[in-house]
């Protein structure tokens, strides 16, 4: 995509692309682009969900007017399965692409890990408000939780996006070959 991005750019037309693989994406050397972690082939949302959709076409367009420099990938702060607008999908089929129960297992551990550590670092947070406002606070309590505090904030940017990564990374290939072994996709 980022080769025939670079042919409309040279022909005067701003234009952005979107990528679920952001090195290869840079190696390529495409003009702007958007990265979305979610899995390959679904950039643009869950099946089903048009708000989700919607949502995310308008920031992509929207991050084609404010990129200026050539080279520049941002990252959207979508990530599958939480994203921040709830609805109901119009659509209640499901995909019809290969499916891997342990994988799909897996994807939602890491995201009880994640709900599990915020709600963690809400309860230290709310922690450290009362030990700044007590009358007799308890010495280098106060710096201990601060310091938890933005250790679990680590653990959970670990978990939402080297831990998803790696996770897609195993399986988009395998989806990938098992699709096209299946015909549908070319």
């Amino acid at each position: 995509m980022g080769l025939v991005q670079n042919q409309i750019e040279g022909a005067g037309v701003s234009s952005i692309s979107m990528t679920v693989q952001p090195h290869i994406t840079g190696s390529i050397g495409s003009p702007r682009a958007v990265y979305i972690r979610f899995p390959a082939g679904n950039q643009l949302g869950e099946a089903g969900k048009p708000i989700q959709q919607r949502t995310i076409l308008t920031d992509v367009l929207e991050a084609a007017r404010y990129i200026q420099a050539p080279g520049t990938i941002l990252e959207l702060p979508y990530r599958w399965r939480r994203f921040p607008v709830q609805e109901e999908p119009v659509y209640p089929g499901t995909s019809m692409g290969p499916r891997h129960p342990q994988v799909e297992a897996m994807g939602e551990s890491l995201d009880n890990l994640v709900r599990t550590a915020q709600e963690y670092k809400v309860y230290l947070e709310e922690r450290l408000s009362q030990e700044k406002a007590s009358a007799s606070p308890i010495h280098g309590l106060a710096g201990t939780l601060q310091t938890h505090i933005d250790r679990v904030a680590r653990l959970i940017e670990i978990l939402d996006t080297d831990a998803l990564d790696q996770l897609r990374e195993i399986t988009n290939p395998i989806a990938t070959l098992e699709l096209r072994a299946s015909g549908k996709f070319v």
